[in-house]
Formats: structure tokens, C-alpha cells, sequence
């Protein structure tokens, strides 16, 4: 874990020390894939969630058998 805190570390001074509109095409080239498979992500579950919860009220035909007079 030490290692890897000190590669962050040494990237983040990296990217501190940069003109700030290379920094700003760095962060989009990093962040919109990122952001756009959080947005996927996050819209697939919501799908499943909406699904699982219409099947909770769909109608539903009750059979027993029985007729009712």
C-alpha cells in the first residue's frame, strides 16, 4: 500500500506542476470514460430496480380452482 501511495503521490505532484489547460485535457481525457461507465452503470441498475419493483405490482390472475357462486 506504501507503494502505491507513493506513485499517487509522485503523479499528483506531476500533474499539480503542469499548465492548468493541460491539466483541465488531462482530467476530461481521464474523466469522461469514467463518468460516461458510472452513468451506464448507474442507469443499469436503476433498470433493474424499476423492473423488480414493477414485477412486485404487476396484476396478477389468481387461480384456485374454486368457482365463486
Amino acid at each position: 500500500m506504501t507503494a502505491f501511495l507513493q506513485f499517487w503521490d509522485r503523479v499528483e505532484l506531476w500533474l499539480a506542476t503542469l499548465p492548468f489547460p493541460l491539466q483541465v485535457a488531462i482530467m476530461l481525457a481521464m474523466g469522461v470514460p469514467l463518468f460516461l461507465l458510472a452513468a451506464v452503470a448507474v442507469e443499469w441498475i436503476a433498470d433493474l430496480l424499476v423492473q423488480r419493483f414493477r414485477s412486485l405490482v404487476a396484476p396478477r390472475t389468481v387461480e384456485t380452482g374454486k368457482e365463486v357462486r
